[in-house]
């Protein structure tokens, strides 16, 4: 249990005097970890050994082994809160790159064309084009899902000029999609690349280029984990920025 925990399940048992204890001590958690027990019953204005029968109390042997769960508490929440921290940060960024983003030349691609047509070169891109298939159906807009390479090769001899692809690829070094890219623009075929802020070849083929930030986040000793959660946020701003484009013609 944690600390707050056995307070709560000992209540019952604590006197007035444990009850102003345990109140500096929630105030003042940081400071307590690194007290000796004279320095908190000093800073507390109680005596050690209520301390000491505070801490009995609720379970521990004493005030050395309360410290003790404090302080692993206090290192456990810092560890929590700075992967979310740096998640909000990296989220929060990739937002205001995208709100600001200037979609139009996208969306008269998209307006102008035949069909259009997406393609992820991995398992997160392909999640990014199902969603916004999804979500342009909801305006009776039919997009393409491109499911594979053998579908690259059978699309690449029917696609014109009239159509629009998507190339939505995480870092642009993918083989198959550098080779897609190369085909499209020799052969004339418009296409908007979706990849992240690296200079990358897909992105200087592309008619249209749209960045998308990423970002790692420490979450262990040997783990990192890469946010690419802004790839979603721009199937959503893209859909909403399509729309507005289109209610207002």
């Amino acid at each position: 249990m944690k600390v707050a925990e056995l307070v709560n399940h000992n209540y019952a048992r604590l006197t007035a005097n444990d009850q102003y204890v345990w109140q500096y001590v929630s105030n003042h958690r940081t400071e307590v970890v690194n007290m000796t027990l004279a320095e908190l019953a000093k800073k507390s204005n109680v005596s050690k050994s209520s301390i000491l029968r505070f801490t009995q109390k609720i379970s521990f042997r004493g005030f050395s082994e309360f410290k003790y769960a404090l302080k692993n508490e206090e290192t456990t929440q810092s560890l929590e809160a700075a992967p979310v921290k740096k998640f909000g940060t990296i989220i929060n960024a990739t937002l205001d790159t995208l709100m600001t983003h200037d979609f139009s030349g996208t969306i008269r691609l998209m307006v102008r064309s035949r069909k259009v047509f997406l393609y992820g070169t991995g398992n997160l891109q392909r999640l990014m084009a199902q969603e916004m298939r999804r979500l342009f159906l909801a305006d009776n807009v039919t997009l393409f899902v491109v499911e594979g390479v053998d579908e690259i090769k059978a699309l690449t001899r029917t696609l014109t000029s009239e159509d629009l692809v998507f190339l939505i690829s995480l870092h642009g070094e993918s083989d198959n999609a550098i080779s897609f890219a190369q085909s499209l623009r020799t052969n004339g075929i418009p296409f908007v690349s979706i990849t992240s802020y690296i200079d990358n070849e897909i992105a200087k083929l592309a008619n249209e280029s749209i960045f998308v930030n990423t970002g790692e986040i420490e979450i262990s000793e040997n783990h990192t984990l890469e946010v690419a959660d802004g790839f979603f946020l721009l199937a959503s701003i893209l859909f909403l920025r399509y729309c507005e484009f289109t209610n207002q013609k």
